[in-house]
């Protein structure tokens, strides 16, 4: 590392490290979104189903709990050490399970992608205290050591990771436009029945001739995962395990994952994923669909592959939002909810005739693969950039 790199604590380059209001905030029906963990999604704030606090609330808040385009969210409960750079000025409010810091002597994107970085990850993890929840304190978080360039240096590493993230946002926005085009047209044809050549056909006790009420596990099989034994776990391991977590809304997450090196013998074959094999949460937050994006992957139980002959109809169904509020219906389980593969295929859907769905298929599946292929994308820009970034901060790649 070169010489000019010092140590220095986040207490010193930053001009305050809070979190957000320790009250309960008062709800209402519109107004300033009310920010939590969930709403962290690939580092980035979603505020698609947030709750709302009065805007009297948000004014009275002390101005380093308002957050500012620079400031750096950092969630410190339970999912820690997600980091979050601010780059516009927007109106919100957080949960005091996330940090917000204000940094004032070091460039805040540099602060970002070293809060990124495994080794910070690490050392907050050592800092955590707790059993069900670990919790990283503010004071543990103020006193975390990082390694800091001169300014210049700082700007230039982190000129060169924000070209990547540049990359991967602009590949999530076409995800996001091929996604609502996908649905748009699933709800064109199948929910308000406008399809090709509606206007010509006949109905038949309310629904279009040929169509009809099936179980859905008559045409898509709902297959569960395998009871992995995590004694069997090994770091080095050639195989992926995917579990839950690793099924988020839409994407698939092939990192955070253990391993294991060889295929159990009593695994179904089905188990064994591919590319483009469609997955549905069962357990916590159920519902949640995705598309495999990884080689090597094993499937775990509590999260199902959909498996059907018309693979971009069925991911298209199982995306839309009333499937999904069918399916958290059906979920149950106080604590935390369950969703049944069988209770799912037992339940009855408007099933098109299959040239109908032949047709939708044809028109979609470009789409998917689409998806798909920017997906992959992705993961290679996410991993050639988590590899590239702590040999920039520890000055083994000079700028």
């Amino acid at each position: 590392m070169a010489t000019e790199w010092k140590k220095v604590k986040l207490q010193e380059i930053c001009e305050s490290i809070s979190d957000g209001d320790h009250l309960p905030p008062p709800k209402a029906e519109k107004g300033i979104p009310f920010v939590t963990i969930s709403n962290i999604k690939d580092n980035q704030l979603d505020f698609t189903d947030t709750m709302f606090v009065p805007e009297t609330y948000y004014e009275k808040l002390d101005n380093k709990r308002k957050a500012k385009t620079g400031d750096i969210l950092y969630s410190v409960v339970g999912s820690f050490g997600i980091p979050v750079l601010l780059k516009r000025d927007e109106k919100f409010v957080f949960q005091r399970h996330i940090a917000i810091l204000r940094p004032n002597k070091i460039e805040s994107s540099f602060l970002y992608y070293t809060m990124l970085g495994r080794d910070f990850y690490a050392k907050a993890d050592a800092a955590a205290i707790g059993a069900a929840q670990r919790t990283v304190s503010l004071t543990s978080l103020r006193n975390i050591e990082i390694c800091l360039p001169p300014l210049e240096t700082q700007q230039k590493i982190a000129g060169i990771l924000s070209a990547y993230d540049d990359l991967i946002e602009n590949n999530r926005k076409q995800i996001k436009l091929l996604e609502e085009a996908a649905q748009k047209l699933y709800k064109e044809w199948f929910v308000k029945l406008n399809f090709p050549g509606h206007e010509n056909e006949k109905i038949v006790d309310g629904v279009p001739e040929g169509w009809s009420f099936e179980r859905i596990d008559s045409f898509i099989e709902l297959l569960n995962g395998f009871a992995f034994k995590s004694d069997s776990f090994d770091n080095e391991g050639k195989y992926k395990i995917i579990t839950i977590k690793n099924v988020q809304d839409g994407a698939f997450d092939s990192f955070n994952v253990n391993r294991v090196k060889d295929v159990p013998s009593k695994m179904p074959d089905w188990c064994n994923l591919e590319i483009g094999d469609i997955l549905l949460s069962l357990t916590g937050n159920v519902g949640r669909v995705c598309l495999v994006t990884s080689e090597n992957c094993l499937l775990n139980q509590r999260v199902a592959k959909l498996k059907s002959e018309y693979p971009a109809y069925t991911y298209t169904l199982f995306r839309s939002k009333d499937m999904f509020v069918m399916m958290n219906n059906l979920a149950n389980g106080a604590a935390q909810q369950n969703l049944s593969p069988i209770r799912t295929g037992e339940q009855k859907i408007l099933k098109p005739t299959n040239e109908i769905i032949s047709a939708f298929e044809k028109l979609v599946s470009p789409y998917i693969k689409k998806e798909l292929s920017l997906f992959i994308q992705i993961q290679l820009l996410q991993s050639a950039r988590d590899k590239l970034l702590p040999k920039l901060m520890n000055g083994e790649v000079e700028v």
